[in-house]
């Protein structure tokens, strides 16, 4: 878990610190031409130049101050294909060739969508402004490099997103039952953690199922086997729980179930359905008989996720030692 967090953590601060940079080095890089446009006498464009160092400055402190990086992401996209815009509106088309920095900038600091929706009008309103006053070559070759910029743009950022997000995925997911791991697990418990801490109304509970005897069947029948088992089994329990809920492998033939919303003796309810359901599942060998023992655990304020599977872990121990093929709950009185 604090591996996990720490990971995490260092990751915000990575992405808070480029932020941090970007708008940083855009007030410097403004600045001057705050006072170079005042002495031009050129007040307008001072005017413009000044309210972006301003916004840039103020997005720059929110970064700093609050550590969070959307609010800074999405104001500076804006504020760049403001500027921009602003800058061709008062300047011409001589200033033209600002219009790909805007574009690569923007794409970077904005999701794919959103970039090529906010980069597309941005385009649409530039060529608007320079139509009356640029040459038909002037306007075919920046249409041309400005529609190539775009859609590289786009593809790239497309790309890199579904990379991350295929790897965020590889990193959260077991490949064999493709459950959520542990490490997505914890994460998910400290987030359900911290919400019932800010409203102790909400409930939450787990379940930790373990297959009986799952070392007989790889020794008997193989790991394939096993693994078949181990799939067969995750499939039943997703397809027998709600959207709200959700299944994680914590290792070998463990798993935890997390029921948002539930109470403990509904949990325990929950639990004896799906082990009955394990029970009666036709597997691939016929000879196969599975079962499971589960022990079940409500979230009780103040406590840390350890100290919730531990409970949970302590009721699956009863469970295997009261016979197996049993559910048991943290506290029976309750359940």
């Amino acid at each position: 878990m604090n591996t996990d967090n720490l990971n995490k953590s260092k990751a915000r601060s990575t992405d808070n610190f480029v932020l941090l940079v970007i708008s940083g080095c855009i007030s410097l890089g403004i600045f001057p031409f705050v006072i170079l446009r005042v002495l031009q006498e050129d007040y307008a464009h001072a005017a413009m130049n000044a309210v972006a160092v301003f916004i840039t400055f103020v997005l720059f402190l929110h970064a700093y101050i609050t550590k969070k990086s959307d609010l800074t992401r999405t104001g500076l996209a804006l504020l760049t294909v403001i500027v921009m815009t602003g800058t061709i509106f008062l300047k011409g088309a001589q200033n033209i060739h600002w219009v790909y920095p805007a574009l690569t900038t923007t794409f970077f600091l904005l999701r794919p969508k959103f970039a090529a929706t906010l980069t597309l009008t941005f385009l649409l309103v530039v060529l608007a402004m320079i139509w009356q006053e640029s040459s038909p070559l002037f306007l075919l070759t920046f249409s041309i490099t400005a529609t190539a910029t775009f859609l590289f743009c786009y593809a790239f950022s497309n790309r890199m997103r579904q990379q991350a997000q295929f790897l965020e995925q590889l990193a959260t997911t077991d490949p064999l039952t493709e459950t959520g791991n542990r490490r997505k697990l914890e994460e998910k418990l400290l987030e359900i953690t911290q919400r019932i801490k800010r409203n102790d109304q909400l409930s939450c509970s787990l379940v930790i199922f373990d297959i009986d005897y799952f070392k007989q069947v790889n020794d008997q029948h193989g790991h394939a086997c096993g693994d078949e088992v181990l799939k067969r089994f995750a499939s039943v329990i997703k397809t027998r729980i709600r959207v709200t809920d959700s299944l994680y492998r914590l290792g070998g033939e463990e798993f935890v179930l997390i029921l948002e919303d539930t109470k403990l003796f509904e949990a325990k309810s929950v639990a004896k359905q799906l082990a009955f359901e394990i029970e009666q599942t036709q597997w691939h060998l016929k000879d196969l008989r599975i079962t499971t023992s589960a022990g079940i655990a409500e979230y009780e304020t103040g406590e840390s996720t350890y100290e919730w599977l531990e409970r949970a872990d302590e009721a699956l121990y009863k469970a295997k030692s009261s016979g197996r093929n049993k559910c048991r709950a943290s506290n029976e009185n309750v359940a």
